[in-house]
């Protein structure tokens, strides 16, 4: 194959003046950092005061010049279409570069310096006058106002406006408090025009993106995203207006994800391809899912992206248009929506598959979209509790019946979602247990099985939590916390924390056969509560009845053991009525919290679990 790049070594000077680049499309915006313009500037003094300590005393001509130090810039690549020469990478340093020239523009008044720093940030066209070095369409009116020393009056357009507005006063200052005189701006001004050195490599076109994708994504300089949208953009051509026009698309698509760009790909190619667990699959998708859909694979046949695939550029501009288009606002509404099981899912549960069974049950514009949010975040919500007090849940088995659900919701209708999750619980279920026939998702002896000691206490606070919101709602009272604060919060003070109402002391001892009887019973879900601070600690090992002054100012699922609850609680009496009417249980205040109650209290307990998550 005939070498495609062509090296060669330039100067400051030789590479800006009179030049005139593009930046293409799939480029990112200007955006270095303070920090990185700073430690540019310290290492281009440092090596030109090296040289001017010895020199400084010899009148600066072309052969005392050439015995300082050069200072290597690194490389810039480009690429040449339709009489234009495209910046494939380096725009940042060379953006910097036209910035430093500038601000040495103004200091010097060598005219014939000031003459040669201008036309290193401005060209002649000979169609259309006076255009900057870099990006001239994008960047010519904020130039503009650098170059005749004017503040920028704005409103910045996008990012790149921005940061050269800002590491410009940058450069200023930085070059200011060097306090150099004539001859030491003067001679810096040489130095930076020919001893600073970069070497251009000159690219064919039809290598663009291979070789953009090589240097960002080994270098490490772009995110995923940026660097597919080189590979993607950068396959369509520039002839008309096409890359522009998806280039915008994408932009905007990108500016509402909110620095979620590399989750929402991920999650999108998972949703629609990625029906059971795999983990090197996974590992592939997360990793670099942009180079994955381009490479000899399933997916990347289904996508034919790839340059030898027919009609590629036509597949990447409709998967631009329909699926970019459409699920980044989808992305985009899902994980900001305040949809309370989303919330529950993501905040609380650290929980995300719900966000790829969203985006598969989704179709492109999707009437039902909202519908379609609200139902899957909540029986995502339920089935994964459901696994947690069947005692079965596995964060791996997890994973695999979220990719299943990633294939059964796509084309399914909503009213099925139900039976299609139940189906995979029960499924669990059996697996699990070894069955061939479940009677119940959630079986009261199974439910006894799960305790203290075995269930994860942030999850355990958000179930309490959840109770009680189920309670105040039905008892017509105003909730202490949001779920998400009492399941969050763990401060000695702000925070909630599981209470065992059986303490450790002789009295409920006292109740049991054995110290191992009462440490098994003690830790029953029905035995515990949630106390906000320091009212944990201060009941302590506290006699029952001493604890219910501190129930009694608490949450309302622990305020109910105590008497004063029912005094003049009208709502409450008729939401008690209709446990008993409906379920055979009722709340009800004990003045001694023995074996007998705690069976009471998991029995209603029970009740109100398999209430609140719906189990039949």
């Amino acid at each position: 194959m005939q070498q495609t790049i062509n090296p060669a070594k330039q100067t400051v000077e030789a590479c800006l003046k009179q030049r005139s680049y593009e930046i293409d499309f799939y480029q990112r915006e200007y955006v270095w950092s303070k920090e990185t313009v700073d430690t540019l500037l310290k290492d281009i003094f440092y090596t030109f005061e090296l040289s001017y300590t010895e020199y400084k005393d010899e009148e600066i001509c072309a052969e005392v010049l050439e015995k300082y130090n050069w200072y290597y810039l690194n490389i810039f690549i480009t690429s040449n279409e339709r009489g234009k020469v495209f910046v494939v990478d380096g725009q940042q340093r060379l953006t910097t570069l036209t910035l430093i020239a500038t601000r040495l523009y103004h200091l010097t008044e060598n005219e014939n310096l000031k003459d040669v720093l201008k036309s290193c940030v401005y060209a002649k066209d000979m169609f259309k006058g006076n255009i900057f070095v870099l990006d001239n369409n994008k960047r010519k009116e904020v130039m503009n106002s650098l170059l005749k020393g004017e503040d920028y009056k704005g409103p910045f357009r996008n990012r790149t406006e921005e940061t050269l507005v800002a590491r410009y006063k940058d450069i200023c200052r930085f070059i200011d408090d060097k306090s150099m005189d004539e001859k030491k701006l003067n001679t810096f001004t040489y130095y930076f025009l020919n001893r600073l050195i970069l070497v251009e490599l000159e690219i064919d076109k039809d290598d663009t993106s291979m070789i953009f994708e090589v240097i960002n994504d080994r270098g490490e300089a772009l995110k995923p995203f940026e660097i597919l949208k080189g590979k993607m953009i950068g396959l369509l051509p520039k002839g008309d207006d096409t890359a522009t026009k998806y280039s915008d698309k994408w932009n905007y698509a990108m500016s509402i994800l909110s620095g979620n760009e590399d989750y929402f790909f991920s999650d999108l190619i998972k949703s629609k391809y990625i029906f059971k667990r795999n983990s090197k699959l996974e590992a592939d998708i997360n990793n670099a899912y942009h180079r994955y859909i381009f490479d000899h694979n399933e997916i990347a046949d289904n996508l034919q992206f790839r340059k030898t695939d027919i009609n590629h550029k036509q597949h990447i501009k409709d998967f631009i248009d329909n699926e970019i288009s459409y699920y980044s606002k989808l992305y985009a509404s899902i994980i900001t929506n305040p949809n309370e099981f989303l919330v529950y899912c993501n905040k609380i549960n650290y929980l995300s598959g719900q966000y790829q069974n969203i985006l598969s049950a989704c179709k492109i514009n999707d009437a039902e979209e909202q519908q379609k949010i609200c139902v899957i975040a909540k029986e995502f919500d339920r089935l994964w509790m459901l696994l947690n007090l069947n005692g079965i849940y596995d964060s791996n088995q997890f994973q695999e019946i979220s990719y299943r659900l990633n294939e059964k919701l796509k084309n399914t209708a909503i009213e099925d979602y139900r039976s299609i999750f139940n189906s995979l619980l029960i499924e669990t279920i059996k697996n699990n247990r070894n069955v061939t026939e479940v009677l119940s998702l959630l079986d009261y002896n199974v439910f006894l099985r799960k305790n203290y000691s075995n269930m994860n206490t942030r999850s355990l606070r958000y179930y309490l939590a959840r109770i009680e919101q189920y309670i105040c709602e039905h008892t017509n009272q105003q909730m202490q916390n949001s779920i998400e604060y009492i399941a969050t919060r763990t401060g000695n003070v702000t925070g909630y924390h599981i209470e065992h109402i059986l303490s450790h002391n002789e009295t409920n001892h006292a109740f049991f056969e054995s110290d191992e009887e009462f440490e098994n019973q003690r830790n029953l879900l029905g035995g515990l509560l949630l106390l906000k601070g320091l009212d944990n600690i201060s009941a302590g090992n506290e006699e029952y009845e001493d604890k219910l002054r501190t129930y009694s100012h608490g949450l309302q699922w622990g305020h109910s053991l105590a008497e004063d609850f029912y005094h003049a609680n009208k709502d409450f009496q008729k939401f008690n009525n209709w446990l008993i009417d409906n379920y055979n249980v009722s709340f009800k205040s004990y003045t001694q919290f023995d074996k007998s109650a705690l069976a009471e209290r998991s029995r209603l307990l029970y009740t109100l679990t398999k209430i609140v998550w719906d189990v039949e």
